[in-house]
């Protein structure tokens, strides 16, 4: 009795106070002075999550609210610690959370479920709820795969001695970000230029379009299937892979391009029909369409011989028509792996051991040139070189002034990361498999231990479907073409040309303390490598990388806001002086170790924005192709140099020296120019872009060093044992170029 009269006395001096405000003058909101307010707790709502993907925000619905209009702030917690924002995100050991006005975002980064404790406070008082995140739709290898989130992860590679060195958080594509923008691939395809792709692979086959695949073995049964026959591994499947294995499906591995569609075309290792390199260009009877919205050729090959080849204009017109005349006129891009020879290793290992004995191993200084094969000598192909997990230069990827772009590709997945990616299916193909040439070489306890990712029973690869050691230059021009998937899933309306402005303009300078190489040359010296050079457009651009690493996030969001106008395509004519312009050879001669070499200038009278720059040479030595004093070749290859300075002042360096120039000039056609170290070698640099072309261009050859040199290994391609310091000078007899570009405005 007593309790229930306190109670009642309790509600009547709440009554009375509340009355007493009634009828005042004072138009306040604020209380009377000494009254009692009771505030009144916010509400808050337990929140599940439930389907979200990974690495994709989600928004959900509203924390909190406060019946009496207060103010609300926000805690969170994992594990009973307060979690502080960072520039207004809470970052959690699964994910990441924001506040937007009075609802949140959430972006699963585990891919696994997760709880989020979380207090609302409104003047003083509080209230707490939950937020569990369930079923969350992710690819179980995604967390290995640091070319598209790196947290310094070792992607299975055993032996990483310098981690801090080899594994540098944050050095990705950043596709997380394209995602966030609602970019994910879809309604692009993707074509996938190799050695097959196995269509129905678990984390492809969702992406493959059916029955538009062709197997170009000339002795095919099926010809909508180029699933390679080869049981310890296929090139190309692994090549799908990177582009657009399936995301989200809670299989595998994902691709830059989670929903891109694939076609194949099995090009490489086969006896192919006599139709074939018009259907890896995708002209007519190849079943695409005029119209279809093909991104990308992705053509993870080429060629490594230790000569320069002579410029075709019949393949230049072949290699254009995806550029030029698919997707309605707007281009498709073929995406073209820069080669795996800066160190040397051609094919047949036919420079023996020329790269470490001529000193460009030790240089830094990359052994073969892009320029060596014609198809990067066009602006029609875009050459992709590869990075590393720490945003660095592999040991491998064949550098040039044709590079356009870079990409992540590693080392070899043992003491640093390489690709984690789709692999033949079943343990019995592939190279997880027992069929596995790393169980050839090392036998199979050594192959258990050391990729014990690709060994048949690892708990993540059960199926042997799935490989952490594919990397080359392979993998960076896959990745790449991931990025143009996503550039042009975003807007369909760009053309080719706006694809490659778009990298151009927003690739990450990476690496940016890569340092220049300087060689002593009589009595001058020669930069034979710049590093980072800064045009006079603005554009960062370095022989190694290109404009940079691809960065997808910023490229879709240049492509979804995109307002440039580049016109119309313009080719100049060629122009030049000697033998190339089809007058009589310059006969200039080279002088032998001399920094100052041999100039000439051309002017270009063209008011034209560069998009790219081509620079044709005739350049002979006599003694190119023939053994000297029984056994030796002379160093005239190997010691040219070449290097273009703009109108603008701009300087690039199209030939280094040093590289394994040590045959003569070959054409596909006719054979070897004896005599010729270059014969009709048309080189591209892409250093020059956004530059105006009109002006006078100097164009400087010299030879850059007194060169005698013992092979340690024999030189497999003419069982030469070494070079003599050329017996003979070189002579420039012609030089031309032209120009790619769009009228100035």
């Amino acid at each position: 009795m007593i309790r229930k009269m306190y109670q009642i006395s309790a509600i009547q001096a709440v009554l009375l106070l509340t009355l007493s405000g009634c009828g005042s003058d004072n138009n306040s909101s604020s209380p009377a002075p000494g009254s009692v307010v009771f505030d009144t707790p916010p509400t808050v709502n337990n929140v599940t999550i439930d389907g979200a993907k990974q690495w994709i925000p989600i928004s959900g619905k509203q924390l909190g609210s406060d019946p009496d209009g207060d103010a609300l702030t926000y805690s969170f917690s994992e594990k009973n610690e307060i979690i502080n924002p960072v520039d207004g995100v809470y970052t959690f050991s699964h994910g990441q959370l924001s506040l937007i006005g009075d609802q949140f975002e959430y972006t699963s980064i585990s891919g696994q479920a997760a709880s989020i404790a979380y207090t609302v406070t409104a003047n003083d008082a509080s209230a707490s709820a939950t937020i569990k995140i369930t079923n969350v739709a992710n690819d179980p290898l995604a967390y290995q795969q640091w070319s598209l989130r790196n947290t310094g992860q070792k992607a299975y590679a055993l032996f990483v001695e310098n981690e801090t060195e080899e594994l540098v958080a944050g050095e990705d594509m950043n596709v997380a970000a394209a995602y966030a923008q609602g970019v994910t691939g879809a309604g692009v395809t993707a074509v996938v230029v190799d050695s097959g792709l196995e269509i129905r692979h678990e984390d492809l086959i969702g992406n493959v379009l059916p029955n538009r695949s062709i197997n170009l073995n000339a002795s095919a049964i099926d010809r909508t299937d180029p699933t390679s026959t080869s049981n310890s591994g296929d090139h190309g499947t692994s090549v799908a892979g990177l582009i657009a294995a399936k995301g989200w499906n809670n299989i595998g591995s994902r691709g830059v391009a989670p929903d891109t569609g694939l076609i194949g075309m099995n090009y490489l290792g086969v006896d192919k029909i006599a139709q074939t390199e018009l259907l890896i260009h995708g002209f007519p009877g190849s079943g695409i369409s005029a119209d279809e919205e093909i991104s990308a050729f992705n053509r993870s090959y080429g060629h490594t011989t230790p000569a320069f080849y002579t410029y075709s204009a019949l393949d230049e017109a072949i290699e254009s028509y995806p550029n030029l005349m698919l997707r309605g006129g707007k281009g498709a891009l073929s995406m073209k792996s820069s080669g795996n020879a800066f160190g040397g290793s051609g094919r047949d290992n036919r420079e023996g051991s020329l790269c470490a004995d001529n000193g460009a191993n030790q240089l830094g200084l990359t052994c073969y040139n892009s320029a060596f094969q014609t198809s990067h000598a066009h602006p029609y192909y875009l050459n992709v070189a590869a990075v590393n997990a720490n945003g660095k230069h592999t040991s491998y990827s064949t550098a040039g002034a044709s590079i356009m772009v870079s990409a992540p590709a590693g080392e070899f997945g043992v003491s640093a990361p390489a690709m984690v990616t789709t692999d033949q299916m079943t343990c019995i193909n592939g190279t997880s498999g027992f069929n596995s040439r790393q169980i050839d070489i090392y036998g199979e306890e050594l192959a258990a231990f050391i990729f014990s990712f690709n060994y048949p029973g690892h708990p993540e690869n059960v199926g042997c479907n799935y490989i952490s050691t594919f990397n080359g230059t392979s993998s960076a021009a896959p990745n790449a073409s991931g990025v143009v998937s996503l550039i042009l899933s975003a807007n369909p309306e760009l053309t080719w040309r706006d694809v490659r402005h778009i990298l151009a303009s927003t690739s990450t300078m990476n690496d940016p303390e890569n340092e220049k190489v300087e060689l002593p040359i009589g009595e001058g010296s020669f930069v034979a490598h710049a590093g980072w050079i800064e045009n006079a457009a603005g554009y960062h651009f370095n022989n190694l990388y290109g404009f940079g690493r691809v960065d997808a996030g910023a490229a879709v969001a240049m492509a979804l806001n995109y307002s440039e106008s580049l016109g119309e395509q313009i080719i100049t004519e060629w122009q030049g002086l000697g033998s190339t312009a089809g007058e009589a050879a310059l006969e200039a001669i080279i002088p032998d170790n001399n920094a100052t070499g041999v100039s000439q200038e051309i002017e270009v009278t063209e008011d034209i924005i560069i998009e790219a720059m081509q620079f044709e040479f005739d350049i002979r030595n006599d003694h190119m192709g023939f053994i000297l004093n029984d056994s030796l070749l002379t160093s005239a290859g190997n010691d040219l140099a070449l290097e273009v300075i703009s109108p603008s002042g701009t300087r690039s360096v199209l030939l280094s020296s040093k590289q394994a120039a040590i045959a003569p000039s070959q054409n596909f056609t006719d054979g070897p120019s004896l005599g010729y170290i270059m014969d009709g070698v048309v080189v591209l640099s892409n250093a020059f872009y956004g530059e105006n072309a009109k002006g006078s261009w100097t164009i400087r050859a010299l030879d850059t060093g007194e060169t005698n040199i013992e092979f340690s290994r024999t030189n497999n391609f003419s069982g030469a044992t070494g070079l003599i310091n050329n017996p003979v000078e070189s002579v420039l007899e012609g030089v031309s170029l032209r120009t790619f570009g769009r009228a100035a405005q």
